[in-house]
């Protein structure tokens, strides 16, 4: 699988692609890097013309992917049913609430809010016990990656998401010139 990725993501990239368990492992929180021969849900743009690379794709048929260029990437997210948006300034970051969320869906699917993330924190606990229910190594799993990749905690990178989700100029434009659907409700103050 060819990886165009430079700097820092590509140094990711690699270490990720260089260890099976890890692509294993990540395909298990729904970060599938096979997926990327397939492409996105269609093609995308972003409106001020920054280049696109899929690194991942999802269960949903949604698709990672880096923007622009240089050695520090953001990370948009480009979901198969409209919505899209930024998700993380790096890859790094993008992994970690990959690997520490149940879900990019679940942790965008409750407003971040005034309560500083509060209702949002206890939604998504309560999506991790659901899915402990039948995956009850869950957590010694992302111990192990967030070990072997060196990620960040996904619980203070829940404001930045939701902030980054709302960026209007990140937001994802079709083939057809439809604009995606933003995947919050609205910016964090």
């Amino acid at each position: 699988m060819a990886r165009r990725a430079e700097g820092a993501e590509g140094l990711l990239l690699g270490r990720i692609v260089g260890d099976p368990w890890i692509v294993d492992l990540l395909r298990q929180f729904d970060f599938d890097l096979a997926r990327v021969a397939g492409g996105p849900p269609e093609a995308v743009r972003l409106p001020n013309g920054e280049p696109l690379e899929m690194i991942a794709g999802d269960g949903a048929g949604g698709a990672f992917m880096l923007v622009g260029k240089g050695d520090t990437r953001p990370v948009l997210y480009v979901g198969s049913e409209g919505q899209g948006g930024l998700i993380a300034t790096d890859l790094r970051a993008a992994l970690a609430l990959v690997v520490g969320i149940s879900s990019i869906h679940d942790a965008t699917a409750v407003p971040y809010g005034d309560d500083r993330g509060a209702r949002l924190r206890d939604w998504l606990a309560r999506t991790d016990e659901e899915i402990r229910e039948y995956w009850p190594e869950l957590d010694a799993e992302r111990t192990r990656l967030r070990q072997a990749l060196d990620l960040p905690e996904a619980d203070g990178l829940l404001e930045t998401l939701h902030r980054l989700a709302a960026d209007e100029d990140h937001r994802p434009i079709s083939e057809a010139g439809d604009r995606y659907e933003p995947m919050v409700d609205a910016p964090v103050a």
